[in-house]
Order: C-alpha cells, then structure tokens, then sequence
C-alpha cells in the first residue's frame, strides 16, 4: 500500500524539475544548432560539473557531466527537441 504512495512523491518531485528543465532551455532553440553559442547557452542555463559517467544521460540535468562539448551539446538538443516534438504531437491531436 505504501508503493504507490511512495513512487508518487518521487514523481512529484522529479516531473517539475525537468519540466521547469526543458522550458528553461527553450530559448537556446533559437540559436544555431550545433554552434558553440547554442551550447554556451545551455551551460549557462545548466553549469555543466564533469564528472566520471560511462552511462548515458536519463535526465536533462546529467548532461552537464559531460565533458567533451560536442556530446554535451547533442544530450541537450535530445532532451529539448524530444519534448517539442511531443508539444507539436499534442498540438495537432486537440481538435
């Protein structure tokens, strides 16, 4: 009985933080893709901190652990296109 208690507190605390993540980082969108402004963007809105990972980003806020600049750039744009993709899905669904 206490489970799904459980799981949803951690959902509720996790959902507007990547939330809050993405829409924060929207306005990076407008810069060119795969530029060192786009990404100088995106660590200003998220500090990158490297550390020693081997697995890949789950959240929007591990891409700052990354260190080589190119791969840092392309988690972002992950997370960023993804969730504007489901936007314009959802869009175009409601009548």
């Amino acid at each position: 009985m206490k489970a799904p208690y459980m799981l949803g507190a951690v959902a509720g605390m996790f959902l507007p933080t990547l939330a809050m993540a993405q829409s924060a980082l929207r306005p990076c969108l407008e810069i060119e893709d795969q530029s060192k402004e786009r990404l100088d963007c995106y660590d200003a809105k998220i500090r990158p901190a490297p550390k020693k990972t081997s697995a890949p980003a789950k959240t929007v806020q591990e891409c700052r652990f990354i260190k080589e600049e190119d791969e840092r750039l392309t988690c972002f744009n992950k997370f960023v296109t993804a969730s504007s993709k489901k936007n314009t899905a959802q869009k175009r669904k409601s009548p």
